[in-house]
């Protein structure tokens, strides 16, 4: 309309007509319109190049993750089916007629509930010897200043780096010299010591991500020290403890190579070394019978679970704080 009303005064009356790169009064709201789809469009755009692409790309990522899902989760359908079998197959099928009887007889042939005991008493003390011990060594390599820190901290990450095995050896001689063998301290400290180093950089990680201005608020406040660090650094890194707890619980709780130079007494086996023999046909277990690992396959694996689903979200959330601070 403008437009046109311009031009049949610009013919009657000498007007001069607007050059079609005018932005006219009309236009000019219409251009931010037209701008913001532009934007939109390409918004729109780099979010299916981030997504895959098109159908096709879809197809192949729910493919491939599909086929990664079955690859882990199919050992353990194997495991429920087969514990609850009267004669275990290599297939995947549920039983017609599933028994407990399984079960029965691993506590009562296995002494199951003896090596139960015993790996609920190691894991437990070891979480809890661990989580105190990198809490305090974790504080120290992040906040205090000490001579030859720096070499002390990569000595600490070089342990980390040395193959278990390379250690059996020195500890199983240490072991029988100071009479640890067949006891819950020697697996205890062993354990310890094997999640030491790499827990230790876990928990300095937390606690270098703690701000200063909060130990210098609670010096202020006539804080020593070591209440800063149980009153006011310990909350805060809560989620890496959750970390540093679940992580040696696991650990201690499928460790079977330490426990298999260090425990020769029945009495003192864990669910690992009992599930290990058992799988092997190893001393009183001559037949092997794959209905019976697989129940005691179940029963080592609900504890694990069971932690898991407590304590998932402090999980989660200290895990996450590795990589972002808290």
């Amino acid at each position: 309309m403008a437009a046109t009303w311009i031009r049949r005064r610009g013919a009657t009356g000498g007007m001069r007509v607007a050059p079609s790169s005018a932005v006219l009064p009309g236009d000019a709201a219409a251009a931010p319109r037209i701008e913001g789809a532009r934007v939109a469009g390409d918004q729109a755009r780099v979010a299916r190049r981030r997504r895959g692409g098109g159908p096709v790309e879809w197809a192949l990522v729910h493919l491939a993750f599909a086929a990664a899902l079955l690859f882990f989760l199919a050992p353990f359908a194997w495991l429920v089916t087969a514990a609850f079998s009267a004669r275990a197959t290599a297939y995947i099928r549920w039983p017609s007629d599933p028994t407990l009887a399984n079960f029965r007889y691993v506590f009562e042939e296995f002494a199951f509930g003896t090596a139960l005991r015993n790996s609920i008493v190691i894991s437990t003390a070891t979480m809890v010897l661990t989580t105190l011990t990198v809490a305090l060594a974790g504080y120290s390599l992040s906040r205090l200043e000490f001579r030859q820190k720096t070499w002390f901290s990569y000595g600490v990450l070089l342990l980390q780096t040395m193959p278990l095995s390379a250690t059996m050896v020195p500890i199983y001689g240490l072991a029988r010299e100071l009479g640890l063998r067949n006891s819950y301290l020697g697996l205890i400290l062993v354990h310890t010591a094997i999640e030491l180093p790499f827990l230790t950089w876990l928990m300095k990680g937390f606690f270098d991500a703690v701000p200063r201005y909060l130990e210098e608020a609670a010096w202020i406040d006539g804080r020593s020290k070591l209440r800063t660090w149980w009153e006011i650094l310990l909350p805060v890194a809560r989620p890496g403890l959750g970390v540093a707890a679940g992580l040696s619980f696991l650990s201690a709780w499928a460790e079977v190579l330490m426990v298999i130079i260090l425990v020769d007494r029945s009495e003192m086996a864990t669910v690992p070394l009992t599930f290990y023999r058992a799988a092997r046909g190893e001393g009183s277990y001559m037949e092997v019978r794959y209905e019976l690992v697989a129940a005691m396959g179940v029963l080592y694996v609900l504890p694990v679970l069971a932690l898991f689903f407590a304590t998932r979200k402090l999980m989660v959330r200290g895990l996450m704080g590795t990589t972002r601070g808290i």
